[in-house]
């Protein structure tokens, strides 16, 4: 039964050649506004494949370990909304240190994390910010039932060749690990969290390694999820897609980066 069952599709890089790979942009999303997601970093991998990315400090960029696995240059685009015509007052940094967890798969995409380190702090702004952290008191928090967000550069739909010019985003709800377990019973581990696609809002193709946030009560947005993968059939297809699961990750985070998570 599970060999009939199609696999899940990472959220694959963009690539300037190759064109039939699966879309990553968030499909039938939203435009962003300036300052709406100023952790939002736009990644390009060995100067041809594309991912996002989250400013978690001054220093450290969260994504996916399917964006940086075997790779060794990124150009990381900071306080921007636009890409072919950044804003001004955006920062653009090459990096070239990385760390992949040492876990990661390729094939089950279980530990789909990754950091990069940018070689000069970057001062926080308007536009530039990190985004919090879980807390450990979230440690079991399944999140089911909450209404999250993703943004990204990723495919705006299946049929689409390119990434969008400015930052996209749309609201999804958590569902049970139970749900997306049975789409994807070879790939879903408590290790990772699950949205519905269900009003063909999705990410996609682009939009790889870009965080999945809550607003909570205090107003300030948490980063409880790292876009992995959606269903091989497309990003419009209904399918829940796949984030990998921040809570679970928060002491590797911490070892790797010195930043204190209470």
């Amino acid at each position: 039964m599970a060999a009939r069952i199609p696999g899940p599709k990472y959220f694959p890089v963009f690539k300037n050649d190759t064109k039939s790979e699966p879309d990553h942009r968030i499909t039938n999303g939203e435009p962003a506004k300036r300052g709406q997601f100023p952790w939002q970093v736009a990644i390009i991998i060995d100067l041809n494949s594309f991912c996002g990315g989250s400013l978690i400090s001054d220093t450290w960029v969260l994504t996916a370990a399917h964006c940086t696995n075997n790779s060794s240059i990124f150009i990381v685009s900071l306080g921007t909304v636009q890409l072919s015509d950044p804003d001004s007052g955006s920062v653009v940094q090459v990096a070239l240190n990385s760390i992949v967890h040492s876990e990661y798969n390729n094939i089950t995409l279980n530990n789909d994390i990754a950091l990069i380190r940018l070689p000069v702090p970057v001062d926080f702004s308007l536009y530039i910010s990190s985004v919090r952290l879980p807390s450990r008191s979230q440690l079991t928090t399944d999140f089911v039932g909450q209404t999250v967000r993703i943004s990204g550069w990723g495919r705006m739909s299946d049929l689409s060749t390119g990434r969008p010019d400015t930052l996209q985003y749309a609201n999804m709800s958590v569902i049970a690990n139970r749900e997306c377990f049975d789409i994807y019973p070879s790939y879903v581990t408590s290790t990772m969290i699950c949205v519905s696609t269900a009003d063909k809002r999705s990410p996609c193709k682009g939009d790889g390694g870009g965080a999945l946030v809550i607003q909570e009560d205090d107003g300030r947005y948490t980063e409880i999820g790292i876009a992995s993968f959606v269903h091989k059939s497309g990003c419009e297809m209904g399918f829940p897609a796949g984030f990998t699961r921040v809570t679970n990750f928060l002491d590797w985070i911490e070892k790797n980066t010195g930043i204190v998570i209470v």
